[in-house]
Protein backbone atom coordinates (compact mmCIF):
# COMPACT_ATOMS: atom_id res chain seq x y z
CA UNK A 1 0.00 0.00 0.00
CA UNK A 2 1.02 3.12 -0.75
CA UNK A 3 1.98 6.04 2.14
CA UNK A 4 -1.30 8.48 2.49
CA UNK A 5 0.37 12.13 1.45
CA UNK A 6 1.64 14.09 3.80
CA UNK A 7 -0.47 17.57 4.74
CA UNK A 8 2.29 20.34 4.45
CA UNK A 9 2.00 22.12 7.43
CA UNK A 10 1.90 17.95 9.32
CA UNK A 11 5.52 18.02 8.26
CA UNK A 12 6.65 20.80 10.46
CA UNK A 13 4.70 19.13 13.72
CA UNK A 14 7.22 16.85 16.21
CA UNK A 15 5.30 13.33 15.42
CA UNK A 16 5.10 10.19 17.31
CA UNK A 17 4.29 7.52 14.97
CA UNK A 18 3.20 4.14 16.36
CA UNK A 19 3.56 0.53 14.67
CA UNK A 20 2.04 -2.10 15.51
CA UNK A 21 1.62 -5.93 14.42
CA UNK A 22 3.19 -9.62 16.32
CA UNK A 23 6.20 -10.37 16.82
CA UNK A 24 8.62 -10.66 14.27
CA UNK A 25 6.73 -9.55 11.72
CA UNK A 26 9.05 -6.43 10.82
CA UNK A 27 7.93 -3.19 12.90
CA UNK A 28 11.65 -2.98 14.30
CA UNK A 29 12.94 -3.17 10.57
CA UNK A 30 10.39 -0.69 9.44
CA UNK A 31 10.91 1.65 12.09
CA UNK A 32 14.87 1.33 11.03
CA UNK A 33 14.03 2.61 7.29
CA UNK A 34 11.85 5.60 9.18
CA UNK A 35 14.83 6.78 10.95
CA UNK A 36 17.55 6.19 8.37
CA UNK A 37 15.38 8.56 5.89
CA UNK A 38 14.27 11.12 8.52
CA UNK A 39 15.32 14.46 8.25
CA UNK A 40 14.83 15.82 11.22
CA UNK A 41 15.82 15.04 14.87
CA UNK A 42 14.55 11.37 15.24
CA UNK A 43 14.46 8.82 17.95
CA UNK A 44 12.68 5.43 18.67
CA UNK A 45 11.76 5.23 22.22
CA UNK A 46 9.63 1.95 23.22
CA UNK A 47 6.68 1.12 25.71
CA UNK A 48 8.93 -1.35 26.71
CA UNK A 49 12.19 0.47 27.33
CA UNK A 50 11.36 1.08 31.01
CA UNK A 51 11.01 -2.21 31.82
CA UNK A 52 14.01 -3.54 30.23
CA UNK A 53 15.62 -0.80 32.05
CA UNK A 54 14.31 -1.97 35.39
CA UNK A 55 15.09 -5.44 34.64
CA UNK A 56 18.57 -4.06 33.73
CA UNK A 57 18.62 -2.24 37.28
CA UNK A 58 17.32 -5.66 39.22
CA UNK A 59 20.20 -8.08 37.49
CA UNK A 60 22.51 -4.80 38.41
CA UNK A 61 21.57 -4.74 41.91
CA UNK A 62 21.91 -8.60 42.26
CA UNK A 63 25.22 -8.28 40.66
CA UNK A 64 24.36 -10.70 37.89
CA UNK A 65 25.16 -10.74 34.58
CA UNK A 66 22.74 -9.54 31.04
CA UNK A 67 21.48 -7.35 29.46
CA UNK A 68 17.40 -7.29 28.23
CA UNK A 69 18.28 -4.91 25.71
CA UNK A 70 20.33 -7.44 23.92
CA UNK A 71 17.91 -9.54 21.83
CA UNK A 72 18.88 -12.78 22.20
CA UNK A 73 18.91 -12.21 26.06
CA UNK A 74 15.63 -10.94 26.35
CA UNK A 75 14.23 -13.53 23.91
CA UNK A 76 15.99 -16.23 26.83
CA UNK A 77 14.45 -14.48 29.99
CA UNK A 78 11.26 -13.00 28.10
CA UNK A 79 8.85 -14.17 30.62
CA UNK A 80 10.55 -12.17 33.77
CA UNK A 81 9.47 -9.06 31.26
CA UNK A 82 6.36 -10.65 30.63
CA UNK A 83 5.63 -11.05 35.01
CA UNK A 84 6.64 -7.76 35.07
CA UNK A 85 4.78 -5.79 32.61
CA UNK A 86 2.08 -7.68 34.07
CA UNK A 87 2.39 -6.84 37.86
CA UNK A 88 2.72 -3.00 36.01
CA UNK A 89 -0.01 -3.08 34.83
CA UNK A 90 -2.37 -4.59 37.11
CA UNK A 91 -1.41 -1.44 39.87
CA UNK A 92 -2.24 1.08 36.73
CA UNK A 93 -3.09 -0.53 33.35
CA UNK A 94 -1.56 3.00 31.31
CA UNK A 95 1.38 2.71 33.13
CA UNK A 96 3.63 2.10 30.00
CA UNK A 97 2.15 4.42 27.85
CA UNK A 98 2.08 7.62 30.14
CA UNK A 99 5.83 6.98 30.58
CA UNK A 100 6.12 7.68 27.16
CA UNK A 101 3.72 10.22 25.97
CA UNK A 102 4.41 12.08 29.33
CA UNK A 103 8.40 12.34 28.16
CA UNK A 104 7.79 13.02 24.64
CA UNK A 105 6.83 16.86 24.53
CA UNK A 106 9.53 17.75 26.41
CA UNK A 107 12.55 15.73 24.82
CA UNK A 108 15.48 18.00 24.29
CA UNK A 109 18.46 17.76 22.58
CA UNK A 110 21.02 14.57 22.34
CA UNK A 111 24.14 14.12 22.65
CA UNK A 112 24.80 15.81 19.07
CA UNK A 113 22.52 18.74 20.10
CA UNK A 114 19.77 17.75 17.64
CA UNK A 115 16.24 17.74 18.77
CA UNK A 116 13.90 14.67 18.84
CA UNK A 117 10.79 15.93 17.49
CA UNK A 118 10.17 12.73 15.54
CA UNK A 119 9.38 9.26 17.88
CA UNK A 120 8.66 5.82 16.44
CA UNK A 121 7.86 3.66 18.74
CA UNK A 122 7.56 0.38 17.17
CA UNK A 123 6.26 -2.25 20.07
CA UNK A 124 2.68 -0.39 20.43
CA UNK A 125 0.27 -3.87 21.30
CA UNK A 126 -2.98 -2.12 23.30
CA UNK A 127 -5.63 0.19 22.20
CA UNK A 128 -4.82 1.81 25.96
CA UNK A 129 -2.03 3.06 24.87
CA UNK A 130 -3.36 4.90 21.42
CA UNK A 131 -5.90 6.59 23.49
CA UNK A 132 -3.18 8.01 26.02
CA UNK A 133 -0.87 8.79 23.44
CA UNK A 134 -4.03 10.69 21.39
CA UNK A 135 -5.35 12.56 24.48
CA UNK A 136 -1.91 13.59 25.60
CA UNK A 137 -0.10 14.69 22.64
CA UNK A 138 -2.67 16.88 21.31
CA UNK A 139 -2.36 18.72 24.38
CA UNK A 140 1.32 19.53 23.12
CA UNK A 141 0.45 19.70 19.39
CA UNK A 142 2.40 16.56 18.61
CA UNK A 143 0.95 14.74 15.08
CA UNK A 144 0.24 11.27 15.85
CA UNK A 145 0.94 8.25 13.29
CA UNK A 146 -0.79 4.99 13.28
CA UNK A 147 0.67 1.90 11.88
CA UNK A 148 -0.17 -1.66 11.14
CA UNK A 149 2.40 -4.52 9.96
CA UNK A 150 1.56 -8.31 9.01
CA UNK A 151 3.77 -10.26 7.30
CA UNK A 152 2.45 -13.37 5.76
CA UNK A 153 3.53 -16.93 8.09
CA UNK A 154 3.72 -14.64 11.23
CA UNK A 155 0.85 -15.45 13.87
CA UNK A 156 0.59 -13.98 17.63
CA UNK A 157 3.23 -15.34 19.74
CA UNK A 158 0.91 -16.23 22.45
CA UNK A 159 -2.96 -15.65 23.41
CA UNK A 160 -2.47 -12.03 25.07
CA UNK A 161 -0.69 -10.58 21.92
CA UNK A 162 -3.01 -12.56 19.94
CA UNK A 163 -6.49 -10.61 21.63
CA UNK A 164 -4.54 -7.20 21.90
CA UNK A 165 -3.84 -7.41 18.30
CA UNK A 166 -7.57 -8.22 17.43
CA UNK A 167 -8.39 -5.63 19.73
CA UNK A 168 -6.35 -2.84 18.12
CA UNK A 169 -7.61 -3.79 14.65
CA UNK A 170 -11.35 -3.72 15.92
CA UNK A 171 -11.06 -0.19 17.53
CA UNK A 172 -7.75 1.99 15.61
CA UNK A 173 -8.11 3.47 12.19
CA UNK A 174 -4.49 3.23 11.11
CA UNK A 175 -3.36 5.41 8.66
CA UNK A 176 -0.87 3.09 6.98
CA UNK A 177 -1.40 -0.58 6.52
CA UNK A 178 1.15 -3.27 5.33
CA UNK A 179 0.91 -6.73 4.70
CA UNK A 180 4.76 -8.43 3.61
CA UNK A 181 6.11 -11.92 2.36
CA UNK A 182 7.95 -13.61 4.08
CA UNK A 183 12.06 -12.73 4.07
CA UNK A 184 10.70 -9.39 2.95
CA UNK A 185 13.37 -7.03 5.59
CA UNK A 186 14.48 -5.01 2.27
CA UNK A 187 10.83 -4.72 1.08
CA UNK A 188 10.02 -3.15 4.73
CA UNK A 189 13.12 -1.04 4.59
CA UNK A 190 12.63 0.43 1.51
CA UNK A 191 8.48 1.56 2.69
CA UNK A 192 9.88 2.80 5.98
CA UNK A 193 12.29 5.43 3.86
CA UNK A 194 9.02 5.90 1.65
CA UNK A 195 7.03 6.94 4.86
CA UNK A 196 9.83 9.17 5.83
CA UNK A 197 9.93 10.96 2.45
CA UNK A 198 5.76 11.25 2.41
CA UNK A 199 5.36 12.58 5.55
CA UNK A 200 7.90 14.91 5.83
CA UNK A 201 10.16 13.69 8.94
Amino acid sequence: MSPVPSDPEEGQRPTLILIAGYARAGKDTLATGILEWCKRGAAQVNFATPLKEAGNAYLEYLHLPGDFFNEQFKVENRDFLIAAGRLARSIDKDVFAKNLVNYLPFIGPDENGDEHDIVVCSDWRYTNEWIVAADTLLEHNWLLRTIYVETAGVGPANDEEAYSILDLRMNVTFDQEFYFKPNARQEIMAEGRRLAQTWQL
